[in-house]
């Protein structure tokens, strides 16, 4: 596989842990520890809702949603999926796709996902927030880690945030305690940035 590609993110339960600010020791000690590694600008727009244990986002038109099921040893377990269909959406997301016409792209008609947030009435339940993202994308064995510069639309405020994740606690626990992050709180994306727009 060249240099610049990583396998795709596995769709399934996992844990992770997140942690915020420059970290720059962290990310130059992922950097050599690293076995295959891999840079990528994407965009996202995150749908904020009350419950802080479904984060959900739409990048390439594309819904994917993630539950928080458990919490073992200070990191979060998610289960994720992507949706193109509303039938396989769990609610609340369900009734947010139809109102977003989701399932517009897939049928090959024109979309504007701007506008169709813009539409959405104060009832939605929702609060979109649109973000652009410049992410390195690290192999360390079986785990996973990124080094993400998150620049939130709205406001420009940018945001720095690294994470690890995988499958093996004790790999993991590891790896957080070699990088010197063992005492950082673990915030998932879309609460950091619920937080950071409200204050």
């Amino acid at each position: 596989m060249p240099k610049n590609q990583l396998a795709p993110e596995p769709i399934g339960a996992r844990y992770e842990y997140r942690v915020w600010g420059a970290q720059r020791k962290a990310r130059k000690l992922l950097a050599k520890l690293a076995t295959e590694q891999a840079t990528e600008q994407v965009n996202d727009c995150y749908l904020l809702v009350d419950d802080p244990s479904w984060n959900a986002k739409i990048r390439d038109n594309t819904l994917k949603i993630k539950q928080l099921v458990a919490e073992r040893k200070g990191f979060e377990q998610w289960t994720s999926d992507r949706h193109r269909t509303a039938g396989s959406v769990p609610s609340p997301f369900d009734t947010i796709f139809e109102q977003l016409g989701l399932d517009r792209p897939q049928r090959g008609e024109e979309y504007d996902l701007f506008e169709e947030i813009g539409a959405l009435g104060p009832d939605a339940g929702v609060r979109a927030v649109f973000v652009a993202k410049e992410r390195r994308r690290y192999r360390i064995g079986d785990l996973r880690a990124e080094a993400t510069d998150i620049r939130i639309r709205e406001t420009g405020e940018v945001l720095y945030t690294l994470s690890i994740e995988g499958d093996d606690l004790e790999q993991l626990a590891a790896l957080r305690k070699r990088l010197g992050l063992r005492n950082e709180d673990n915030i998932a994306v879309h609460n950091a940035l619920d937080l950071e727009i409200d204050g």
